[in-house]
Formats: C-alpha cells, structure tokens, sequence
C-alpha cells in the first residue's frame, strides 16, 4: 500500500491533528514518519508535515505550539500612515474602532508579525533545507502570486531538479502559511512572492493523491486506461468542521453582505469539494478526522484554543488508534531514495 497523511490548514485549530497525532505516534511507541510513503501539509499543516518529516515527534510538535503561539500570533505595531495623513489617522482609527469595532491598521498592513512568525519557524527549524527533510516524502501548497500560479513544494522524491531543495524548511513554511490579512506575503530565493496554500488547497487530500499518482507512475508506459490508484490508502486530518446556514437580504446581496461571509462560504466549500472526489474515488480506503466546531472563539488566531483542540485530539486519537492501526501501522513503510537534488 501507498499511504498518505494529507493535514489541512486552519490556523492554531491544526492543534486538534497535532493531538490526534501525539496520541497515535504515543501507542505506536515509534515515529508516525515511518508509516507513511507521503506527507501533506496546508498553512499550519504545513508545519506539522515539515516537522514530521524532518525528524521530530508529534510531541515535540504539540510542545512547539505551546511554546510559540502567543508568538507566532503577536500583534504589529501600530501602522504609521504617510506624513501628510499623520495628523487625522489617529483620530480615524480611534472612530472607526468606536464605532463599527474594526481596526483601522488592518486596511493597511496585515494583522501579525511576520518576523514573530519566522523567528519562530526558525528556532524549530534551524538551517535545515527541503532536502534535509529525508524520514518521508513531503509536499506544500502555497500560491505564487509573482506568477499567477499554484505551487506545490516537496522534497526532491521525483527525478526532477526544483530550486527549493535548497530553501529552508523555515522560509517554504512562513511562505506556505502567508494567510492574507493575517502575515505579509513572503518573497524567497527566486524572487518571487508566495501566500498561503490555504487559497486553493485548505484541504491538501487531491494536491497529495495527485503527487501519489506521479510517485507510482515513476519509470511505467503511459495507457489508456489512467492510473491505479487501488493501492492508495489516505488518513486526512481537519481544522474543524464547520457549517453555516445564510439568508441573503431582500433578492440580492452586495459587498455589505458578502465581506462578512464570502471567506467562510469558500473555505467551507472548498474542504467539502476535496472530500468529495476522495471518498469517490478511495471509497473506504479514505479516512478523514475532524470535529465539531462547537465553540465560535475557536478561531485560527485564538491561542487560549489550543490546549482544548490538543485534548479533543488527544481524545479522538485514543479512540481511533485500534481501528486505523490494521490499515495504517500494521507495517513500516521503506524509507524514499532521493532521486534528484
């Protein structure tokens, strides 16, 4: 079997895989590296993933999180406008914060601090390259805004020469896990700018059989009869399952509506479009974690949320360890041979 971990994005809401992982990597009593031909990971799955696969435990994934959240989610300082608005901004931003409870800094500059964030990348990091990142295949979604194009980095598992098997593990993630409004876009090596993978793939289940498909198709005659995907068994991992139920206003809606709720439709949407093709076309050989979202303040920058969604995690780990296990841990996977970089 080729099986696949695929984490979606989410925010500090990727605590609940991080306990479901904690927990299973804790009864297997060895790394979930070893169990797995291909690792995803989308925005703060991304992490996640990288850490996986470059070696650490879930443990030391969830102790990272405990130790950098408040960091990583750590306010800017307050935007500083050009000269000749100086005078009024102030008293602009004191308004619109009184009176319609935003802020004014947020339609100027993202919320959080990027160099919080890559601080912290980097002490969990360090100097380690992509290909460093050797215990399993990997694979990140971003977007390249320089181009106009999606982007998928990896480790260098395809006879293919890619520029980033030479980045830090550190920059691909902050890169990955640009969210808009929340950090800045992040410009690497080659020049070009990235945001968050979350834009297309929140969920990167199909991004990941895509990448399994290319992995089995290695050195084999092209048909026309497509590829054999039965021997693919994948074990998803969500953010959070959450639903919404909208009655637009009067027969129309515009902006005032929408800008309140297009991210939401969206992202929501986007996840239940991955999930579907997969259960269609893994059937039962495609297992997908995830939990209510009960509680409206978790949201992806709530860092007093992390400790709960380690324990439902945790929770829901302990509970499905005995039936996954027969699929997923009842052998080691081979270690990959780099074949490029």
């Amino acid at each position: 079997m080729f099986r696949i971990l695929a984490l979606a994005g989410g925010g500090l809401r990727g605590a609940f895989a991080i306990g479901v992982l904690a927990e299973l990597e804790k009864r297997l009593d060895a790394p979930l590296s070893e169990y797995f031909d291909l690792i995803a990971g989308t925005s703060t799955g991304s992490i996640t993933a990288s850490a996986l696969c470059c070696g650490m435990s879930a443990a030391d994934v969830e102790t990272f999180y405990n130790k950098h959240s408040e960091a990583i989610f750590h306010a800017r300082d307050p935007y500083v406008p050009k000269a000749r608005y100086r005078w009024i901004y102030p008293t602009a931003r004191k308004l619109l914060g009184r009176r319609a409870k935003m802020n004014l800094d947020h339609f100027f500059q993202s919320r959080y601090c990027p160099f919080r964030l890559t601080a912290s990348m980097e002490d969990g990091f360090g100097d380690q390259r992509m290909r460093d990142a050797d215990r399993c295949r990997l694979i990140v979604p971003a977007v390249n805004l320089t181009d106009g194009v999606t982007a998928v980095f990896r480790t260098p598992h395809l006879p293919i020469e890619r520029p980033e098997y030479d980045y830090r593990v550190a920059d691909i993630i902050v890169a990955a896990a640009a969210a808009p409004t929340y950090f800045p876009h992040k410009t690497l090596p080659d020049g070009k700018d990235y945001a968050d993978g979350g834009l297309w793939a929140i969920d990167p289940g199909v991004v990941a059989l895509s990448e399994a498909a290319r992995i089995l198709a290695e050195g084999k005659p092209e048909t026309d009869e497509g590829l054999d995907l039965s021997q693919v068994e994948m074990l998803s991992i969500g953010t959070g399952q959450s639903t919404y139920s909208l009655t637009p206003p009067g027969g129309d809606a515009g902006m005032l509506f929408w800008s309140r709720h297009v991210a939401e439709v969206m992202s929501i949407s986007q996840v239940q479009g991955t999930q579907l093709p997969l259960s269609i076309v893994l059937g039962k050989r495609y297992h997908h974690l995830n939990f209510p979202m009960t509680d409206s303040s978790w949201t992806l920058d709530n860092t007093a949320a992390t400790k709960p969604l380690f324990a439902e995690g945790h929770r829901v780990g302990g509970e499905v360890f005995e039936r996954l296990a027969p699929r997923f841990f009842a052998e080691r996977t081979e270690k990959y041979v780099k074949r490029s970089g």
